[in-house]
């Protein structure tokens, strides 16, 4: 019916128009379309994610494909029982060619490196006795990685020690930078484009307090000056931050507690102030992590697809303008937005 009226009102237009009318009808079209161009995607470079493979998401691998949802080739092959980026996106290398990823199995997790081409795989080796690895990020110069790592004996609450890591690319030196003991779950972690601040997600814990609350802390490289930078959050829990390139901005979805999937993408400012919501997706929706284009202009996310698993999607940095680059029947997500 709004097809239908549409179409009834420029029949009178035209019908009422002057002598002249058809070079303002061009111009009008020439300008809609302007504006249509102008609010389309720029949506170049190439997307790598985790596609899980079997409907109990205990095996899962990593796919590339073209920033348009074409073109998706697979490059990992893990062993069966085992997923690629389980707790996080894969991290790309400064110069696209390659990309650091968890692999995590029943019985443990580690950090493997490998090629774009699907090439070179390898394991980068882990400080003894620290066997949990979740969200390596490498950083913008690409010889550091940050890592939430889980260890120790479970305490009364049938939690493990966290904490975040720094290693050198080679796994050759290491440095605890944050310690949280059993207080608090590490989550995702970020690096400013400098290379000096990581900024990274934590969730208390049973001694934790306030109870269940969850907050961004910023940490310096060096682990020096560890502070909280949002306020606490409780009815929901924060998760998955990403500096913007320009490194003004950190992305982060507030998802609800107890939930692994769903919520809103907000953004705030890289002091912790000026927090700003830009999405206002329902109850229904299963969204999950998300990360910026190379050049801050698009947002790369997952939300509900077919038959009930997610799909991959893009939306402007405002929010605005979201369209589906997947469709597929099994579940999509972790995705990370290579340079063009």
């Amino acid at each position: 019916m709004i097809t239908r009226v549409i179409g009834v009102a420029l029949a009178l237009t035209a019908v009422a128009g002057t002598t002249g009318c058809g070079s303002d009808h061009k111009d009008a079209r020439k300008a809609a379309a302007a504006k249509t161009a102008a609010a389309a995607p720029n949506l170049r470079g190439e997307i790598v994610f985790r596609r899980f493979l079997d409907d109990a998401h205990s095996h899962g691998a990593l796919f590339l494909m073209n920033a348009d949802g074409t073109h998706i080739r697979r490059i990992t092959h893990p062993p069966a029982a085992a997923v690629d980026s389980l707790n996080g996106p894969p991290s790309v290398t400064p110069d696209a060619t390659a990309v650091v990823f968890d692999r995590s199995t029943p019985n443990a997790a580690g950090i493997f490196r490998i090629r774009i081409g699907g090439d070179r795989e390898h394991e980068i080796p882990a400080p003894a006795g620290v066997p949990g690895d979740g969200w390596p990020t490498l950083s913008p110069d690409g010889t550091r990685i940050a890592v939430a790592r889980a260890w120790g004996q479970q305490d009364e609450f049938a939690d493990l020690k966290t904490g975040l890591y720094v290693l050198s690319v080679n796994g050759a030196r290491w440095r605890r930078v944050a310690d949280f003991g059993y207080r608090a779950d590490v989550g995702g972690a970020t690096w400013s484009p400098d290379g000096k601040t990581i900024v990274f997600s934590a969730h208390n814990n049973g001694p934790g307090k306030p109870a269940e609350g969850s907050a961004l802390f910023a940490v310096g490289a060096d682990g020096r000056g560890l502070h909280r930078l949002t306020s606490w959050e409780t009815a929901q829990q924060i998760s998955g931050p990403a500096f913007s390139p320009d490194g003004k901005t950190i992305l982060f979805r507030l998802k609800p507690a107890g939930q692994d999937f769903g919520g809103d993408y907000w953004t705030v400012r890289s002091d912790g102030t000026s927090r700003r919501r830009l999405t206002h997706f329902g109850p229904g929706h299963t969204t999950a992590s998300a990360m910026w284009s190379p050049d801050g202009s698009m947002i790369v996310f997952a939300d509900s697809g077919m038959g009930g698993n997610d799909d991959l999607y893009v939306m402007r940095a405002d929010g605005g303008g979201v369209r589906r680059l997947t469709r597929t029947a099994q579940w999509e997500s972790a995705a990370a937005w290579l340079r063009p």
